[in-house]
């Protein structure tokens, strides 16, 4: 059975659908104070004609190894997702969007913006997680609710084939998993908390809820941030391809 870990604490999976981006007031009766729950679902993106965005030349330009690049953002809501795209490498890191509807993976492009499932888990649109260090940031410190997750097909051809850079498909002792990085508003940081994305000779096929409502690290944080682990490695890191699909994030902010 896959389970979510937060130093050792295993955290309940809920089943809840979230279907459109949403923001819903409360009000809390021990300080008085209001709070707004925002459901972040990509569906506000500009999208290319192959069904993703990562990113654009309007972007701030920097040199990317002698190379042009430039750091573009996706702001929903307080949330930011940072991108960095290198138009003459045709490649990026941090945060995509897209609605491809396939779920197979042939060619990096346009396969690398494949989810397994085929569909958003609400709307059409869903994010991609492809990161080098980059990290979500909030415009005011927030607690994250949850997200929906799933595997990018790619990921999973990598599962079931071999990735190309280490031998063979997954065996039952072979696994993989997202590491999710809080960075508190205030104080010092050092939590981290694991999303199975492959162990024990399966893989997830579906969106699956990462349920942090009842993780005290992802109170009152000012960014998150991603990282791959997994048995599938060389010198220089996990060779499964690390990737990660996400939708509907929920964070709530005070007003």
């Amino acid at each position: 059975m896959k389970t979510n870990k937060l130093f050792g604490l295993a955290a309940a999976v809920c089943g809840m659908a979230l279907t459109m981006t949403s923001c819903t007031k409360e009000d809390n009766p021990v300080d008085g104070k209001t709070s707004a729950t925002q459901v972040i679902s990509f569906e506000n993106a500009t999208l290319n004609a192959d069904g993703y965005w990562i990113g654009n030349e309007s972007g701030t330009k920097f040199d990317n190894y002698g190379s042009d690049a430039f750091a573009c953002s996706y702001k929903e809501g307080v949330v930011n997702f940072p991108v960095n795209y290198t138009p003459s490498w045709a490649s990026w890191s941090g945060y995509a969007v897209s609605n491809r509807t396939a779920t197979t993976y042939k060619d990096l492009t346009p396969d690398q913006y494949n989810n397994i499932t085929g569909t958003a888990k609400s709307g059409k649109n869903f994010g991609i997680v492809q990161t080098y260090g980059e990290s979500i940031e909030f415009d005011k410190p927030v607690t994250l609710k949850g997200f929906w997750y799933t595997n990018s097909a790619w990921t999973v051809d990598a599962i079931l084939n071999g990735d190309g850079y280490t031998p063979g498909k997954f065996e039952a002792s072979d696994w993989f998993r997202c590491v999710v990085y809080p960075t508190p508003a205030d104080g010092e940081g050092g939590a981290r908390y694991e999303i199975d994305l492959a162990s024990n000779g399966d893989y997830v096929k579906e969106w699956k809820y990462c349920d942090l409502s009842g993780v005290a690290a992802f109170k009152n944080i000012k960014s998150i941030s991603f990282g791959f682990e997994g048995t599938k490695k060389n010198d220089y890191g996990v060779t499964t391809p690390a990737y990660m699909c996400i939708d509907d994030m929920e964070v709530v902010v005070e007003m």
